[in-house]
């Protein structure tokens, strides 16, 4: 436990700063609320000046690494509803799953509000660390590589709700907000695709030169964890040969696989998989929403789609530890690396290997794809019972790659609704998604402008930034 925290931020302190989380990221509102110029006054005498202040800003878990992004999800193609279920699911979960122009509703969405707290948090250290000057300490770099990664991942999840993917065709159009200060009177404006892509590279960048090799804990991310994250952002934007270098260099730090066999793996278990800290793939811990109107990552009601279900081998443990059958046809998913209910949103070895692995197989290094594919493979199906690919064929290792990338991470993070808005731009792997519910179908098509979900009805009002077309 990070004992000082409790130490170094008192509840005034913590007060004020869920104040200005609540009002940082509706910067033109602030002038219109009366009280807020007492918070502004406040502020000015109660603010994180040392270094353990900035820890402790950043190691209050609750707030940094907690309620990541997972709506993607709800509009992806690997779960169902039920008609039942659907009926049952109120409003929120049927607007995303029928990919409704309009999903809210006047619903208060958190999820905005949530990022832009961790951004603004961040902001705060980066801004008190430039105040000390420039200082060769390594607890000084530590503490600034970290606010740099916590900006840079909580950009990219907004990105990949709130924006369209990054394509040429779409880099000049409206990204996300960036917010580079915690100067509450700077307005907020949309950057583009591009400026945002190009901010997230700038801060991960800074940030693997400042973090350590080890973090001592998995809340706080780590060279190995940056290095990913940068991998990640080069993956979507489809710099393949970026990404490849990224990961493997992300590897060569922190290769480690968990062992399906192992006696780490619980399959008795409603939660199969070692909960937090004892998950030793786990790069980077971040929790997602564990709300369930969200859908079948909480078990609340949705079910695991019958055909990818299907996919995996009679002796792939992956079938039984990932998911519950419960006998009647209706698969449930069990296996988040969080070892509990809600979705594992964080950074982890599965995923680098899989980034590593598809850039190979996209720039024909088909031998190193391969020997990824199998060493993943073999610490996932039964001992004994993995018999290795042997495929020379670039396209057909491409798909296999996807396709196992795909039964790997169903419910991490927002990895599937991210693949999704990305292969749709390849006309190979582009996909039409349907649902049918009570005589009516409902479809998605590739790059659809819906695949940028729409920005909370509240942060349009006050802030007064465009909102997504849809």
């Amino acid at each position: 436990m990070k004992s000082y925290l409790k130490k170094t931020l008192n509840k005034h302190w913590l007060s004020i700063l869920a104040m200005l989380s609540a009002a940082c990221y509706t910067i033109s509102s602030c002038q219109k609320v009366d009280n807020w110029l007492d918070v502004k006054s406040q502020l000015n005498h109660v603010r994180p000046s040392t270094l353990e202040d900035f820890w402790a800003l950043l190691d209050e878990e609750n707030r940094m690494n907690r309620f990541y992004p997972v709506d993607g999800l709800a509009g992806s193609d690997n779960y169902y509803l039920t008609p039942e279920n659907f009926q049952a699911a109120g409003d929120l979960l049927q607007n995303h799953y029928t990919w409704k122009k309009d999903i809210y509703n006047g619903i208060v969405v958190a999820d905005w509000a949530n990022r832009y707290e961790v951004i603004g948090r961040a902001n705060i250290v980066l801004e008190g660390l430039a105040k000390l000057g420039t200082v060769d300490d390594t607890n000084f770099k530590y503490i600034k590589g970290t606010a740099l990664f916590f900006r840079a991942m909580n950009f990219y999840n907004l990105a990949q709700s709130y924006s369209l993917p990054f394509s040429n065709e779409n880099k000049s159009l409206p990204g996300i907000v960036l917010r580079l200060t915690s100067d509450v009177n700077v307005p907020s404006v949309r950057s583009s695709i591009e400026e945002t892509y190009q901010q997230i590279i700038r801060d991960i960048s800074l940030a693997i030169d400042l973090l350590p090799l080890s973090s001592g804990y998995q809340t706080r991310p780590n060279k190995a964890a940056a290095l990913m994250l940068l991998a990640k952002t080069y993956l979507v934007m489809g710099d393949y040969e970026h990404a490849l270098q990224r990961s493997d260099e992300c590897l060569s730090l922190s290769d480690g696989l968990l062992d399906y066999n192992s006696n780490l793996i619980k399959p008795s278990s409603t939660y199969r998989f070692p909960a937090f800290p004892g998950n030793p793939e786990v790069q980077f811990f971040a929790r997602g929403t564990s709300n369930r109107s969200i859908g079948p990552q909480t078990n609340a009601y949705g079910y695991v789609d019958s055909l990818l279900y299907q996919s995996y081998d009679v002796n792939d443990l992956r079938k039984s530890l990932i998911y519950n059958n419960s006998g009647n046809g209706k698969i449930q998913f069990r296996g988040s690396y969080t070892g509990e209910n809600t979705i594992f949103a964080g950074l982890a070895t599965n995923e680098a290997y899989f980034i590593r692995m598809e850039c190979a197989a996209r720039l024909g290094s088909i031998k190193q794809a391969l020997a990824d594919l199998n060493h993943l493979l073999v610490n996932r199906y039964k001992k004994g019972t993995f018999l290795p690919y042997q495929l020379a064929d670039k396209d057909a290792l491409l798909r296999l790659v996807l396709l196992e990338r795909r039964k790997e991470l169903p419910f991490t993070a927002q990895i599937r609704w991210e693949d999704l808005r990305r292969l749709n731009m390849q006309p190979e792997f582009a996909k039409t998604l349907i649902r049918k519910i009570s005589g009516i179908t409902y479809e998605l098509p590739p790059n659809d402008k819906r695949y940028a979900l729409p920005i909370p009805d509240k942060e349009i009002q006050l802030s007064g930034i465009p909102q997504n077309e849809r």
